[in-house]
């Protein structure tokens, strides 16, 4: 669908970053509630099923911190580097 051209005003990655983490928060969540609240096999399963969720969206979401902070680190260098040249002048 391209909305990431059709909608330039938004930060994608940290878009991107707060669906990982609010996907793995209810995961996390129901798969706890799956556990604990009732014994059938098949919620136990669930329950694991939605304990590996988690795990997969954490990973996900700390590989895209990851990408966001050098993002944000390279901005930071341009700004500088862009701010020398102009007191340079």
């Amino acid at each position: 669908m391209q909305l990431n051209d059709k909608w330039q005003g938004l930060c994608w990655p940290m878009m991107d970053f707060l669906r990982c983490v609010t996907a793995a928060l209810i995961y996390f969540v129901i798969s706890i509630t799956a556990v604990a609240k009732y014994s059938d096999g098949a919620y136990k399963a669930a329950g694991v099923f939605g304990f590996f969720a988690t795990i997969v969206f954490a990973i996900d979401f700390y590989l895209i911190f990851n990408n966001v902070a050098k993002f944000l680190k390279q901005g930071d260098t341009t700004e500088e580097n862009t701010a020398q040249r102009a007191e340079g002048q």
